[in-house]
């Protein structure tokens, strides 16, 4: 703790935040939150998502990314399913061996 030899006008006082009213909120012109702004889009970023999709004119990684996105937002990103062994060997060095299993729809 600074000592009164060490108090200046910045120095806080025990028990006082320096922030009070905690972080100032990011709201948009009507007092939205950032989070309500975009989900007020979603009608529209699915269209366009779609529109880029289907269009065989766009570029096939285009296409790609906007139907990974599509699908990625209406039935969620697939998990990775990992196995993990560890074994300690002569020296006590453990080695650790990692597996990836590739996701298999049935």
């Amino acid at each position: 703790m600074a000592g009164e030899k060490h108090k200046n006008k910045t120095t806080w006082e025990k028990g006082k935040s320096a922030n009070p009213g905690g972080r100032s909120p990011r709201t948009g012109p009507n007092g939205e939150s950032l989070t309500e702004l975009c989900r007020l889009q979603t009608a529209d970023a699915v269209k366009v998502l779609t529109e880029i999709m289907m269009a065989a004119a766009n570029e096939p990684k285009d296409r790609i990314t906007a139907a990974l996105s599509l699908l990625d937002r209406g039935w969620g990103k697939p998990t990775e399913k990992m196995e993990m062994d560890a074994r300690v060997e002569n020296l006590g060095v453990p080695t650790i061996q990692i597996v990836r299993y590739a996701d298999t729809v049935n």
